[in-house]
C-alpha cells in the first residue's frame, strides 16, 4: 500500500509493504530519498489523493530548480516507481 503526505511543503511517500515494514521516502525535485522522521509525518502531515500528490510533485520540482516539468505520464511514474532514487 502506497500512501501520500504533504509535511511543511514537501512530498512524503508511505510504503507499506506485505511485511509490514514501513518505509518512507521525501521527494527532492528529481528523484526519492530516505525519510526517517515518522513522529513528524505524524504530528505535522496531512494525507493527500493521488491527484493532489502529483500537483505537489510538480510543484516541489519546479521549486527544486529542476530543468523541466515533468509529462502527466511521467509524474505519475516518478510518484509510485521505487525505481527512481536520488
Amino acid at each position: 500500500m502506497l500512501q501520500f503526505f504533504e509535511v511543511e511543503g514537501a512530498l512524503v511517500r508511505r510504503w507499506v509493504p506485505g511485511q509490514r515494514r514501513v518505509a518512507m521516502e521525501v521527494w527532492n525535485g528529481d528523484g526519492w530519498k530516505a525519510y526517517p522522521d515518522v513522529d513528524t509525518v505524524s504530528r505535522l502531515g496531512h494525507r493527500l489523493n493521488q491527484e493532489q500528490a502529483l500537483a505537489l510533485l510538480q510543484t516541489v520540482r519546479e521549486r527544486s530548480g529542476a530543468a523541466a516539468r515533468l509529462s502527466d505520464e511521467e509524474a505519475g511514474v516518478a510518484l509510485t516507481s521505487r525505481q527512481r532514487r536520488a
